[in-house]
């Protein structure tokens, strides 16, 4: 997460009136996140969220309206973070420069640093969807965020004029499918014998894909 945390959607929280107020609204926020990395949501109380910045559960809810709301916010703000990190990748002008072979193995590289970095509130938000009804499920963040990236996926391949074609779109949409299922997988179970941050796990990503995409890696 940047340092300075984004604004957190206003039905969600109490808003601060003062700066300080803000500070520790971020501070707590922050807490969330950390806990998150090592620790599953269930086991995450009000006392070690505030305990995490040394204030009494009473400051918590003058700012947050209940636990629910304050994972909604985590949420929220994570995939923003995730979005805007997307969003700057496909953006890069270095992707001009790029044979598909190259981007698909860098794009791998994007989704493995954003899974890994937020891994304890990613298998959180998973677990909480499948218990939502399919209407709230729907509204997810976490699912506009992967529609979307597939979606950035699919117009930065299709730069090349080979995967314009409708068998090739269905061919890249497997490839983002693989790629999901993969990532998910590691992230609520860790399965091994790669894990996420295994340098292995993404040549080996890099390799399956693009043999399934039949890319070619250039020389250098």
């Amino acid at each position: 997460m940047p340092e300075r945390v984004p604004k957190p959607p206003r039905h969600l929280v109490r808003a601060p009136r003062q700066q300080r107020g803000r500070e520790r609204q971020d501070a707590l926020i922050r807490a969330g996140l950390h806990l998150t990395e090592t620790r599953n949501w269930d086991e995450v109380k009000v006392d070690d969220i505030a305990a995490e910045i040394g204030c009494s559960t009473g400051t918590f809810y003058t700012r947050f309206h209940n636990k629910a709301a304050y994972f909604d916010v985590l949420v929220d703000l994570v995939t923003q973070a995730m979005q805007a990190r997307s969003n700057a990748f496909f953006d890069a002008p270095e992707r001009n420069a790029e044979s598909p072979h190259q981007f698909v193995e860098r794009w791998i590289g994007l989704a493995l640093h954003s899974f890994a970095t937020h891994r304890g509130l990613y298998a959180a938000a998973v677990i909480e969807l499948r218990r939502d009804p399919p209407q709230r499920a729907a509204a997810s963040p976490l699912l506009r965020f992967r529609d979307r990236s597939r979606e950035q996926f699919m117009q930065a391949m299709a730069r090349w004029p080979h995967w314009r074609s409708e068998a090739a779109r269905r061919q890249l949409l497997f490839a983002h499918q693989l790629l999901q299922g993969v990532l998910v997988n590691a992230v609520l179970t860790d399965p091994g014998p790669l894990h996420l941050r295994d340098p292995e796990l993404r040549a080996q990503l890099a390799a399956t894909l693009s043999a399934y995409l039949g890319l070619r890696k250039t020389p250098p």
